[in-house]
């Protein structure tokens, strides 16, 4: 009877999104209006500076690492923003998953055993430095245990790269960069292209995006908002009372059911940085495993992040130099590219 419903439900919704969807045009005037008032709040944070701590938790079965079922690790967060420059880095500690053998398939006949997978522990740091038309990039591993227990890699590119999601409070709970604001993505993907700055692709699958309704979460009056293709569907909960941030995304696909979510996302606590201006300051993020979901019927936890603040600051007092200057170690391998192109590497003296 379960499988039945299942099938059913996945048939309605395969016919659902074959065909072309189109808003009455009350509806479409509503989304737009509310689209423009999102537009208008994410203009309240034209600068940031924040320090964060986030929590990452993997549980994921298919790392197939011998005697592990848990990777746990910390990363302290310190990001810095004007406009489109930004300065982050992320300091990151415990364990890391080294993939040597595989993700637990089936090994091909007469092929050589790989070794198993194992898990590492030390710090990872990433620092990144854009001032808009030139970024700088050091990445160093630290792992006391390995046979290069410290590496330095730089890069300098001119790829102007999107501000990470936590310098727009109405993306902190993306977990994808893609690089547009929220006010963009509800807009469609050829909007998200053109803010890009790339063509639209007529071929290209459509998302059908509508308001539902409104409803309470958290004491939070919430506008839901669904951004929905034939193979994903997400509800974005906008909190009316926090400059219609997200305080919960809700996300579905094609792996698993019509009602149990392959992800949620919610916001737990606030930051008021200036009269009536918000800022996430603890929010979780679920992944669960889709492939169980017919099997038990409920969500299994893959991973989770947890994300809490230290501290916020709107509108700060930076150094134009603090979006330009990134000093390479003595040894750091530094790679160069222009316009998409590998143009030279060197060894930082």
């Amino acid at each position: 009877m379960r499988v039945t419903r299942q099938i059913v439900c996945f048939l309605c919704l395969t016919l659902l999104t074959s065909v072309s969807w189109s808003a009455p045009p009350e509806t479409e005037a509503k989304l737009q209006e509310l689209i423009q008032e999102i537009q208008k709040n994410e203009g309240l944070y034209p600068s940031l500076k924040v320090e964060l701590t986030r929590s990452h938790t993997d549980e994921q079965a298919w790392l197939s690492i011998p005697g592990k079922e848990r990777i746990e690790r910390v990363a302290k967060i310190s990001l810095v923003t004007q406009g489109k420059q930004f300065r982050e880095q992320i300091r990151e500690e415990g364990e890391h998953a080294v993939i040597s053998g595989g993700l637990g398939g089936p090994i091909a006949p007469r092929a050589k055993k790989s070794k198993p997978n194992r898990v590492k522990t030390g710090t990872e740091i990433w620092t990144e430095v854009s001032n808009g038309q030139v970024c700088r990039i050091l990445n160093e591993s630290l792992f006391p245990a390995e046979k290069e227990p410290r590496i330095f890699n730089g890069q300098i590119t001119d790829r102007v790269p999107p501000l990470p999601n936590l310098a727009r409070p109405h993306m902190f709970l993306s977990t994808g960069l893609t690089g547009v604001p929220l006010s963009v993505s509800l807009r469609g993907d050829d909007a998200a292209r053109a803010d890009q700055g790339s063509s639209s692709d007529k071929n290209r699958e459509q998302p059908h995006i509508r308001v539902l309704d409104t409803v309470e979460f958290q004491g939070h009056p919430c506008i839901r908002v669904r951004r929905e293709t034939s193979h994903v569907r997400r509800e974005y909960w906008l909190a009316e009372d926090r400059n219609l941030i997200p305080v919960r995304i809700l996300s579905f696909d094609g792996r698993g059911t019509e009602f149990l979510p392959s992800s949620e996302a919610v916001v737990e606590d606030w930051w008021e940085l200036q009269p009536g201006v918000w800022y996430p300051r603890r929010a979780t993020i679920k992944r669960f495993k889709t492939s169980r979901f017919r099997r038990e019927e409920k969500p299994v936890l893959a991973w989770r992040m947890d994300f809490a603040a230290q501290s916020a600051e709107l509108n700060p007092k930076v150094e134009t130099s603090l979006f330009s200057q990134l000093d390479f170690p003595p040894g750091t391998s530094v790679s160069v590219w222009e316009e998409g192109k590998q143009v030279r590497t060197y060894e930082q003296e």
